[in-house]
């Protein structure tokens, strides 16, 4: 027995048929009588009177009417209870890249803060391989991570692209006006660690552009690898929303490198495990804030 089969129980009352009771519930007039047949056999005696063209309940179905109008009760106020958006006071751990920590990511708490004001965030910027290994590990619940992940136990949901650009300090030599492929040979390349997503996409990038690929410097922060871009230690690839002030102030200059490096996706990955109420505001946060 359970709260679905009860709650079928009280519809069919209500909306006098199986079937309306079905629209009523959203469920096929098959999948009700499922339910009856089941609540039926667990208490070992039949419900509703089939002989005539209104279906009416048994004395036994009258009993358990009046069980499943108190469990139904209880059931929504422990709903009210523990599901109203103030009364929620879980710890949700979510790990985000560093393009979106240093992006949108105070957008997304302040959108999900004003829905659920008593909620607890840890949060852990890091790389996506790293951010799968801590969902993989359940060291985090959520993650927002670069590429995306298919693979059982883990939702993957898109939420979009980031365009990524080729960028250097101003002083940098190189050509202003249309820089090809192959003028970054010999050039000093900084990176993210092979830690990152990007890592073995540009390596892979490189080599079907028939080019090394052996970054100078490499690490796993990505501001630490705009900085020292902006301080002329090399090239490297950065998320252009991300850097758009740097851009603007002309601290970094964007490079018109062709072929031009893909877009990005970006994904919102949740443990199967996982609070599904939490999981949809902060997936409806995320949209509502990249749309």
């Amino acid at each position: 027995m359970n709260l679905v089969q009860l709650e079928t129980l009280i519809a069919i009352v209500e909306q006098g048929s199986f079937a309306r009771a079905g629209a009523a519930l959203g469920a096929t007039q098959s999948t009700v009588s499922a339910r009856i047949r089941e609540l039926e056999r667990f208490v070992g005696a039949e419900l509703f009177d089939r002989s005539g063209y209104r279906v009416s309940l048994t004395a036994k179905g009258e009993e358990v009417l009046e069980f499943a109008h108190q469990y139904a009760s209880r059931a929504n106020a422990i709903s009210r209870r523990y599901r109203d958006p103030a009364n929620i006071t879980d710890l949700v751990r979510i790990g985000v890249v560093g393009m979106v920590a240093h992006t949108w990511l105070p957008l997304m708490v302040s959108a999900l803060l004003r829905r659920y004001p008593r909620l607890k965030l840890s949060l852990d910027v890091g790389l996506t391989r790293v951010l799968i290994e801590h969902l993989r590990q359940g060291r985090i619940d959520h993650a927002i991570i670069a590429g995306s992940l298919d693979e059982p136990g883990i939702e993957s949901v898109s939420i979009g692209r980031d365009e990524f650009v080729w960028t250097a300090a101003p002083s940098f030599s190189l050509p202003a006006e249309s820089v090809d492929l192959n003028d970054l040979r010999g050039r000093p390349i900084l990176a993210l660690s092979v830690d990152s997503y990007h890592y073995p996409v540009i390596e892979r990038w490189f080599r079907e552009n028939e080019l090394p690929f052996e970054p100078v410097i490499s690490c796993n922060n990505m501001n630490v690898l705009a900085e020292l871009t902006a301080a002329g230690h090399g090239i490297s690839l950065l998320p252009r929303q991300c850097y758009k002030r740097e851009i603007a102030e002309g601290r970094l200059r964007v490079l018109p490198i062709e072929p031009r490096y893909p877009e990005v996706d970006l994904s919102f990955v949740s443990r199967r495990s996982s609070d599904s109420v939490v999981c949809s505001a902060l997936l409806k946060a995320i949209t509502e804030i990249r749309s």
